[in-house]
């Protein structure tokens, strides 16, 4: 919605260092067909009265009992390397926390506080599936699917009302962005095996599944395709979730979306369960 404000007080007149929360009052009109503001006060906010969750999406899930599912999960490591590895970085409150607070994409899918928390868990659940069809690591799998987009909490920025990507993330990307987060803990633990943390650095260098896509390396290894395919699974689904909300049973979403086609929701059946 356009502003104007006539009056600017002297405090303001130069600008501001970077985009800033402000408590505006006014006057709402029409103009030239849109709706204006004529802006009577203005306040910048402090950062102790403002939540940003307030004005950006957020998960709707509880974060508190998302975190505690990944932390059980990495207490049911038996692999004593990994088991340590997952303990480290969970324990390491400054990264965790930007874990359970990024978003997972800027738009694509989980773009909202928290998102990369509900994708992680997302992920994890359908890692303990498939690690019950096929003869994968599963402690590797595990790992895998909740970290392989750890990279996203410095390829993003969600603070100041909206998501953005940082420098680091524009020149790198977030799959080298994750490898080097998860190499850095590795390298605080004597003893840790080479080979072992060579198959973490695949998993998450890979996990694009194509060159084009951002990954250095396609999947080479059985654990690195399935947390591929686990990854595509869950963001795709998103994908259609997110498109279809606001369509009606029975309709159709429009093309312009992420996965570029139109989307259709079916009609449910007068029998039909919620669950």
């Amino acid at each position: 919605m356009d502003a104007r404000m006539w009056r600017l007080p002297p405090e303001l007149r130069s600008g501001l260092e970077g985009p800033e929360y402000v408590q505006v009052e006014g006057h709402a009109h029409e103009y030239r067909g849109m709706l204006q503001v004529k802006v009577e006060r203005l306040r910048v906010l402090d950062s102790s009265e403002v939540s940003e969750e307030d004005y950006v999406p957020a998960t709707e899930k509880d974060r508190r009992a998302l975190a505690a599912e990944l932390e059980l999960a990495g207490e049911g490591i038996e692999n004593p390397h990994l088991f340590e590895l997952f303990a480290l970085m969970v324990s390491d409150a400054e990264f965790w926390e930007a874990f359970c607070t990024a978003p997972a994409a800027k738009a694509m899918h989980h773009a909202r506080i928290g998102g990369l928390l509900e994708h992680a868990v997302h992920c994890l659940r359908l890692a303990r599936s498939l690690a019950e069809l096929y003869p994968a690591d599963r402690d590797l799998l595990l790992f895998g699917a909740i970290f392989h987009d750890v990279g996203k909490i410095r390829e993003l920025s969600w603070g100041r009302g909206g998501f953005a990507y940082t420098t680091q993330g524009r020149l790198l990307g977030h799959v080298v962005l994750g490898e080097r987060i998860v190499a850095g803990y590795i390298d605080r633990l004597p003893g840790f095996p080479e080979e072992l943390a060579m198959h973490i650095s695949h998993v998450l260098l890979s996990h694009q599944g194509e060159v084009e896509y951002g990954s250095p390396e396609r999947p080479k290894t059985l654990e690195a395709l399935l947390v591929h395919f686990i990854d595509n699974l869950d963001a795709r689904a998103a994908m259609f979730l997110e498109t279809t909300r606001n369509v009606s049973p029975g309709g159709w979403s429009h093309h312009e979306n992420p996965l570029n086609r139109a989307l259709y929701l079916p009609e449910t059946s007068g029998d039909a369960v919620e669950t």
